[in-house]
């Protein structure tokens, strides 16, 4: 039997089909984005959570891979809205409280330009910091905000392109069940309404104040944007799902699912892993030491550490021993 005959005309019909939605999409975006001038990382803490207090580390300095860091994700995500919305220089203000460190050495790409600021103030809040940076700016002038203590995962531009709006004056991406994904689009004008006095958090009080003046929009996304670092259970659980998704294999959450496989396991150099050692959905830091027979399950080995021969550490953050 002979082959049917392709329609020659179908490809590019389809080719152009695709074509004119995705410049569709990238005018959506280039107008939505249309004033942005710089992308504000929110990467401070008036406290210190157990992670930090453990590792010495920033959440965008902690691993999800080999030789690939939090931040190394925010970067690719940014450089692709970047080059989506057409700006040849997109400023990242990293904004960090008074003790954090953070190297940003060689992470500037062709699109974007990083730099480390520390806050002033240490019982600002969010929404005073942001008032404060917005007096730097016009008044149609766009932040984009993110936080530091989230790891990406659905694409940045695509949220963007699909729920921006050139008229809101805020638009805050939420999850799919409704709850906010750390990123927002902000009209500086709108920010200017922040008192300027005392500590002002942003979503718990100056929005319910903004959304009383100015046009806020909330963007629902189909799938999660963004997950949380904030603590070694949800850091573990966001590298398990982000190693699971790079693999291609499926989330079994079912409350009778097998977890003796292990999803990951992320070794930093200069650490010291026996191999008859254990790793099992795991972090070891560099600096730290694990000997033969040692099991390390869910949990973080900070710099510093040594986890015996035949010792057991199971959801744990393992501190460096003091001398």
């Amino acid at each position: 039997m002979s082959a049917p005959i392709q329609d020659q005309h179908a490809p590019t019909h389809d080719l152009g089909t695709t074509r004119a939605a995705a410049e569709s999409s990238s005018r959506r975006l280039h107008s939505a984005l249309r004033n942005l001038q710089a992308v504000v990382m929110l990467a401070g803490s008036v406290r210190a959570n157990q992670l930090r207090k453990a590792t010495g580390r920033s959440p965008l300095e902690m691993p999800v891979s080999v030789n690939r860091t939090v931040l190394h994700e925010w970067c690719d995500q940014l450089d692709l809205v970047a080059q989506r919305a057409g700006l040849q220089d997109l400023p990242v203000r990293i904004m960090v409280d008074q003790s954090a460190q953070l190297d940003t050495a060689g992470r500037d790409t062709h699109h974007l330009s990083l730099r480390v600021e520390r806050d002033p103030s240490a019982y600002r809040g969010t929404g005073g910091l942001l008032s404060d940076l917005a007096r730097e700016y016009g008044d149609d002038a766009r932040l984009l905000v993110l936080h530091g203590s989230q790891l990406p995962f659905a694409p940045i531009a695509e949220s963007l392109e699909e729920h921006a709006n050139a008229a809101a004056d805020v638009t805050i991406v939420a999850e799919p069940d409704g709850t906010p994904s750390g990123i927002m689009l902000l009209r500086c004008g709108c920010l200017r309404a922040i008192n300027p006095v005392g500590f002002v958090d942003l979503n718990e009080q100056a929005m319910p104040e903004i959304a009383k003046r100015f046009g806020v929009r909330v963007a629902r996304t189909p799938r999660p944007t963004t997950r949380s670092l904030r603590t070694l259970s949800s850091y573990l659980e966001t590298l398990r799902i982000y190693h699971h998704q790079r693999t291609g294999r499926l989330i079994d959450d079912s409350p009778f699912a097998e977890d003796w496989q292990a999803s990951f396991a992320v070794i930093e150099g200069g650490t010291i892993i026996d191999d008859q050692a254990i790793v099992h959905d795991s972090v070891v830091l560099s600096g730290a030491r694990v000997e033969p027979g040692a099991v390390v399950v869910r949990s973080v080995v900070c710099p510093g550490a040594v986890v015996g021969r035949g010792e057991r550490r199971v959801d744990r953050v393992v501190m460096g021993r003091v001398y």
